[in-house]
């Protein structure tokens, strides 16, 4: 009896945790640089097999997509800086003060991989940093990364 419940519990806690590395994910792309979300977009397709890959061109367009539908995307990669002054951090720290950014993991992409554009994304809440070019191996290993933390979380919250 005690089992039973043991296992009802368990498979309510996993189905709240998204497996990002299926390619039913949705992701989302937040870069004022189409040319940027293009290549980032024909990767995550092409390569790594991810239908549902959407494109804004800033934060605002981001936040009311995951606004209308918190439940849409797994995954967010976030250009670090923006034309109008705002940043990719600024992006998840507001989807965090709505409680929009739970069980989604989130990258920030930059052409300036600096140790301070890296500790701004930690402590806004992304998973790491990815630069600008896209490197495909790199990728790899942060969306396997992506996959890691998230195994680890369904641990841990077990």
């Amino acid at each position: 009896m005690i089992t039973g419940n043991l296992n009802i519990c368990r498979a309510a806690m996993t189905t709240k945790k998204r497996d990002i590395s299926n390619p039913e994910t949705s992701v989302l792309i937040v870069d004022d640089s189409m040319q940027y979300s293009m290549v980032l977009q024909k990767i995550l397709q092409g390569v790594f097999g991810y239908h549902d890959v959407t494109t804004v061109d800033n934060p605002g367009d981001a936040f009311k997509l995951i606004s209308e539908d918190p439940e849409k995307f797994g995954m967010l990669f976030v250009d670090y800086n923006f034309p109008d002054g705002n940043t990719g951090g600024d992006l998840l720290n507001q989807l965090a003060k709505n409680d929009l950014i739970k069980d989604k993991v989130a990258f920030l992409i930059t052409s300036e991989p600096t140790p301070d554009n890296m500790k701004a994304a930690i402590n806004a809440g992304a998973l790491g940093v990815v630069a600008k070019p896209f490197d495909r191996e790199e990728l790899k290993r942060q969306l396997e990364k992506a996959r890691r933390a998230r195994e680890i979380d369904e641990v841990d919250s077990f």
